[in-house]
């Protein structure tokens, strides 16, 4: 419960911190940079060592690629009758299929189950940044010619994946497991990856902004149905008819009912999206996405 408290209380701090203009505009981004470079890294070298790699790995991999897919599907479908821009789609597209499995996923996997299950959301965390770096940033590319050549776009989502610090880190703790279990370097990554969660939702907390919502109240509803209804829901269903069950596998499914990725909003402005609208529905759905996790967290208990 005490984790709960600091998880609104973050975002709640952060929000007045914008509001009253203690922190200049931008100052997320130094936020941000802490949390990518130092604090998800320090998560990624804790925990992965001691992670037992079984199948059951599989399909958490396999979740985030279902939950774009379920976007990207539905939402074009929905389009035929709800006649978005391609501009807007497209960022309902990216931002409703990408879940927020480190900065909200986190925080909220150790207060319901255990700090031990966080090596459930890494895995789940990584192969969501893959996915915004390649699908997402095709999806996004597509809208208007991004790049001159087939060649420069792929290596702008090769660079992407290879210089992610988080990904860096996963790979030099699969490689050096057995020389990262030692209590001394667990005390140092433990401090460092205690940072995460606070910093994070506080970033978070600085961002929110919820201005545009009158104005653009179909699509934000639309948008927040598939990620926090449509998306968890077809990821319990499809984990509860494979006869899978038990707290893995309850972790694995709660990951995709969380709200929207926040980074995800750094490739609708890339390529020139709706940022204003993208941000608008982040912050919604992280504000609902946590209202709402107790209810999922409840659901996905009871099926599996």
């Amino acid at each position: 419960m005490s984790n709960f408290v600091v998880i609104f209380l973050c975002l709640l701090l952060g929000y007045l911190f914008r509001y009253l203009k203690l922190v200049k505009k931008g100052g997320h981004l130094a936020i941000n940079t802490w949390v990518i470079y130092v604090g998800l890294p320090a998560v990624a070298l804790k925990f992965i060592p001691q992670i037992n790699w079984s199948i059951n790995y599989i399909y958490t991999g396999l979740l985030p690629f279902l939950a774009f897919g379920v976007s990207f599907v539905a939402l074009s479908v929905a389009n035929k009758w709800l006649h978005f821009s391609k501009r807007t789609l497209y960022t309902l597209i990216i931002i409703s299929g990408l879940s927020n499995t480190s900065f909200i996923g986190f925080p909220l996997v150790s207060s319901y189950y255990a700090e031990e299950f966080l090596k459930v959301a890494i895995v789940s965390d990584q192969i969501t940044f893959f996915i915004l770096s390649s699908i997402g940033v095709l999806v996004a590319a597509s809208v208007k010619n991004a790049f001159t050549s087939n060649n420069e776009k792929y290596q702008y989502i090769l660079i992407r994946i290879i210089t992610f610090p988080p990904l860096i880190a996963c790979l030099i703790a699969l490689l050096f497991s057995d020389y990262l279990k030692s209590e001394n370097f667990n005390q140092v990554v433990s401090s460092f990856a205690a940072t995460v969660s606070p910093m994070a939702l506080f970033s978070v907390g600085l961002q929110l902004n919820f201005k545009r919502i009158s104005r653009e109240i179909l699509a934000l509803s639309v948008g927040i149905i598939v990620k926090l209804l449509l998306i968890p829901i077809t990821a319990l269903l499809v984990i509860y008819f494979l006869g899978l069950n038990g707290t893995f596998f309850r972790v694995s499914v709660f990951e995709m009912a969380m709200p929207c990725l926040v980074a995800s909003s750094i490739v609708v402005e890339k390529f020139g999206l709706n940022v204003k609208f993208a941000n608008t529905l982040i912050g919604i759905s992280i504000i609902v996405g946590l209202l709402m996790s107790y209810v999922w967290y409840s659901v996905i208990n009871t099926l599996l």
